[in-house]
């Protein structure tokens, strides 16, 4: 069973990370307006995301407190899933189609891309 103090810094880095991550999805969210934000920081996020959790993988240069503060903390408030469902539900059927399909392609796809940058960063010398 590991060590409170152990669970109490986990528990700080997911606030801290997860504290900026929503002040940044705020930030971009007051740049570009509407759909197109939340599809933003939720394309941006999975992108982040993939790197995060494929550096582990191939590089391992962010250890499991940064991704407890960058993978849980802040990507976690930083993408919005509840936000996605609400604007998409509140648009007539086509529209939500279209927002609903975007978030779904772009974000597995920024995944796929984020994995794909970790994997030609391990192929180089660092």
């Amino acid at each position: 069973m590991p060590s409170p103090d152990k669970e109490i810094d986990k528990i700080f880095l997911i606030g801290l990370g997860g504290f900026l991550g929503a002040v940044c999805r705020f930030l971009l969210c007051e740049l570009v307006e509407g759909q197109l934000g939340i599809l933003s920081v939720n394309v941006l996020g999975s992108f982040v995301l993939g790197m995060i959790m494929y550096d582990a993988e191939y590089l391992d240069i962010i250890g499991s407190k940064g991704r407890i503060l960058l993978g849980t903390g802040f990507i976690g408030a930083f993408t919005t899933f509840s936000t996605f469902a609400v604007q998409s539900f509140s648009m007539s059927f086509l529209p939500a189609l279209g927002n609903i399909s975007a978030n779904l392609f772009l974000t597995v796809t920024g995944v796929l891309f984020g994995r794909s940058v970790i994997k030609a960063l391990s192929r180089r010398e660092i």
